[in-house]
């Protein structure tokens, strides 16, 4: 399976690309993941040509992208554009620099409550991550060899669950790529199609430890662009209680059962409020 490693994109970008359907995942802040069918609409959209580089990791090619330049036509001059004097051509200058200075204040104030919000809880995620993970090697007393042995059939057992079909190791992450999954209503038995996931396991228990990437569709719930059900557009899950179980395996390094239960998850459809929208998703062909 290939994979491609897209780089220096900031978010101006990877909205364009997300509004124009190409389907990608994050690597890191400003890097992201595409598979080789989203590659031509992806240089398309970034107005770039590309050469791929081979890196540490196997099955991911890193791009080094070429910028073309675009030519735009200058609109032509409306007979109703108003003409303005030196003195109010400055003042009216003043005031669009003003009220964007004004704007852009209030968005920078948002934001930074946000991040500190987003950082209290990241912090109080990886204290726990932290503190699980020593108590785990400070109670085991296998030897390193039995430790290393335990990890090698961790990763065969995961390699080997149903539905999963590869498994790629990052530096801090696990890539978990699945076939098809489904949900069923239980309000009619019906049987949806969801689609194919990365489930991306941050190691060391980061940004909420668990995401998923639905690779096949996105669908417009109660936001744009919703993984699965109880899946947000950034691949967190909506259900804290999930949150914690998965944080306490990872701290373990059960990542076999991290994967099982992140499956289970998506698949599992309620009663509540956003498992709902599963009538979103196309029905399963027979």
């Amino acid at each position: 399976m290939k994979s491609y490693i897209v780089p220096n994109l900031d978010n101006n970008d990877k909205q364009m690309l997300h509004d124009h359907g190409v389907v990608f995942y994050p690597w890191n802040d400003t890097d992201i993941i595409i598979d080789p069918a989203q590659l031509e609409n992806t240089l398309k959209l970034l107005s770039a040509t590309a050469t791929e580089e081979a890196t540490e990791f196997e099955g991911f090619f890193k791009l080094v992208l070429t910028f073309v330049p675009t030519v735009t036509m200058a609109a032509p001059a409306s007979h109703h554009a108003r003409q303005y004097d030196m003195a109010t051509a400055a003042s009216r200058a003043r005031y669009i620099e003003l009220c964007s200075a004004r704007l852009g204040g209030m968005a920078k104030q948002a934001l930074d409550k946000i991040t500190s919000r987003k950082h209290k809880l990241s912090a109080a995620q990886d204290l726990f991550v932290k503190n699980a993970r020593h108590h785990f090697v400070g109670t085991n007393n296998l030897s390193e060899e039995a430790l290393k042995q335990r990890f090698a059939d961790e990763y065969d057992r995961l390699a080997a669950i149903d539905k999963v079909k590869a498994v790629r190791v990052t530096n801090g992450a696990l890539l978990v790529f699945t076939d098809t999954l489904h949900a069923i209503n239980p309000k009619d038995g019906k049987r949806h199609e969801l689609g194919s996931y990365l489930i991306m396991i941050r190691t060391d228990g980061g940004e909420d430890g668990v995401r998923w990437f639905n690779s096949t569709r996105r669908v417009r719930t109660v936001q744009p662009g919703m993984n699965a059900p109880r899946v947000y557009p950034d691949g967190t899950a909506c259900v804290d209680e999930i949150k914690e179980t998965l944080l306490e395996l990872i701290a373990q390094f059960e990542f076999a059962t991290v994967t099982e239960l992140a499956i289970q998850f998506v698949e599992t459809v309620g009663e509540d409020e956003l498992s709902k929208f599963i009538e979103k998703w196309p029905l399963a062909r027979a």
